[in-house]
């Protein structure tokens, strides 16, 4: 396409001026090749959605570092922040608890924490389910007994598993961050459904989940 366009271009350029010298009209010939070339590239690319989608903008995170590694006071947290805010919408269920061990608990410290959590198990010996407390090799609970359930209480949104949710997001945990930073008012036009808050980074901008996390409403076990 680019080499017709130049072509084109430059036989229409020789036909209009008859009077340009020989060493003109390559010149003016090139620079026809190269504009054509430069709008069939142009033409070539296509426009995806996440164009027009707000990007985040890159952290300094600590641990992207090629000697540096996750602070595990940080990722303690991060479960603090999750277990008092998140998993009342959201689940982690391929995680167990035994995966805290060693991170940010000790053994018994996990344990303890799961057996905070009553967990159904069964049927026992006559055939009924029943709940007993957590255990290492549990996974965490979910909010919701199924996907039916979630969307009902969700205005027919399904909240997403954040087991992988930092693998699973283009930007990682710049988006994450970004996202649960970045609720403002609409801008002058954009109209939102009943439900929805307006947060630059979503796609879309309308978004089901409202902004979750304030200043001073987490406490830490650490202060």
């Amino acid at each position: 396409m680019a080499a017709l366009v130049g072509r084109t271009t430059k036989q229409a350029l020789l036909r209009a001026k008859p009077a340009l010298s020989n060493p003109q009209a390559w010149i003016l010939g090139s620079l026809a090749i190269g504009g054509g070339a430069v709008v069939a590239g142009a033409m070539a690319q296509p426009t995806f959605a996440s164009d027009l989608v707000l990007h985040p903008p890159k952290f300094p995170w600590t641990h992207n570092g090629p000697l540096q590694s996750l602070d595990h006071a940080s990722i303690r947290r991060g479960y603090e922040v999750y277990k008092q805010v998140c998993a009342a919408c959201h689940s982690m269920q391929y995680v167990c608890y035994r995966n805290l061990v060693n991170v940010i608990m000790t053994e018994d410290e996990a344990k303890a924490e799961a057996e905070e959590a009553l967990v159904e198990d069964g049927p026992n010996d006559v055939g009924d389910m029943f709940e007993r407390p957590g255990k290492l090799s549990d996974h965490f609970p979910s909010p919701y007994k199924n996907e039916e359930q979630a969307r009902a209480a969700n205005n027919g949104a399904l909240p997403p598993d954040l087991s992988y949710i930092v693998q699973a997001r283009h930007g990682g945990e710049d988006y994450i961050f970004s996202l649960l930073t970045g609720y403002s008012d609409p801008p002058a036009g954009v109209k939102l459904m009943e439900g929805q808050h307006f947060n630059a980074y979503f796609p879309g901008g309308a978004i089901g989940m409202a902004q979750a996390l304030y200043n001073e409403i987490i406490e830490y076990s650490d202060g």
